[in-house]
């Protein structure tokens, strides 16, 4: 006499094939790593002296973005030196700060404001947005990896291939978080600094971009007054809060 096969154990495999598969973080771990080397890499860098060639878009109240170019260039000495010079457009503003004091200045309009603010280059920056609402071009530079929310903040972290930036061989990565998709190229090596950064503002309908390739120099930056403000002679001293630098990416 054959003996019955129960019904259960001949469904148990087409059950388990229904089984929901676990849940994956889509935050690649090998992406988190490189955006800790080059954290690592950016925050070992005692002097720095970068040019960065950048877009910026503006969005019309229409909708109609419109493009801009432009440069920024940092020279620093940490913890507590930095001059930074960004032209977008046909705005130009002069960021300096020597340890007591931040100054803003608009060559072309003959305009500066200044106030002190002692401390570190990062607590400055921190001042400059949260006080009078400045957003530094390319700040993060001086931050990233610094505090563990940065990661955290990461809903999407993929590795998205390897591209020659400006003679680098560099490692593409594309990460997503709340009202932003960023990119970010590294490069290859054991200084795994970043060759180029795109950021896309998904919180506004329009999508806005800002983009940055950066050249790294060995050149040591200057050193002693460069960082000091020297008002030129017809200079007019206006409140902070009156001179803002444009928004075009970084924070």
């Amino acid at each position: 006499m054959s003996r019955l096969i129960p019904l259960t154990i001949l469904l148990a495999p087409l059950a388990l094939s229904h089984a929901p598969a676990p849940a994956q973080d889509p935050r690649e771990p090998a992406a988190l790593a490189a955006l800790e080397r080059m954290g690592a890499a950016l925050r070992a860098q005692q002097s720095v002296n970068v040019h960065s060639e950048v877009l910026a878009e503006d969005v019309l109240t229409s909708g109609q973005k419109l493009q801009y170019g432009g440069t920024v260039d940092i020279v620093a000495r940490r913890p507590d030196r930095i001059r930074m010079t960004h032209k977008i457009g046909t705005s130009e503003r002069v960021l300096h700060f020597d340890g007591k004091n931040l100054t803003v200045a608009s060559p072309k309009l003959g305009y500066y404001a200044t106030a002190q603010s002692p401390g570190t280059i990062k607590e400055m920056l921190t001042i400059a947005e949260d006080r009078y609402g400045m957003e530094v071009p390319l700040a993060d530079l001086f931050d990233w990896g610094s505090k563990p929310s940065m990661a955290e903040g990461l809903t999407s972290a993929m590795y998205a291939g390897e591209e020659t930036i400006g003679g680098q061989m560099c490692e593409h990565y594309a990460m997503r978080q709340q009202g932003l998709d960023w990119q970010v190229w590294i490069r290859k090596g054991d200084n795994p600094l970043p060759c180029k950064l795109v950021l896309t503002k998904t919180s506004d309908p329009a999508m806005p971009q800002f983009s940055a390739v950066y050249s790294w120099s060995d050149q040591p930056p200057a050193d002693g007054e460069a960082y000091t403000y020297s008002p030129p002679a017809g200079a007019k001293l206006i409140g902070l809060g009156e001179l803002r630098p444009p928004s075009i990416g970084g924070r």
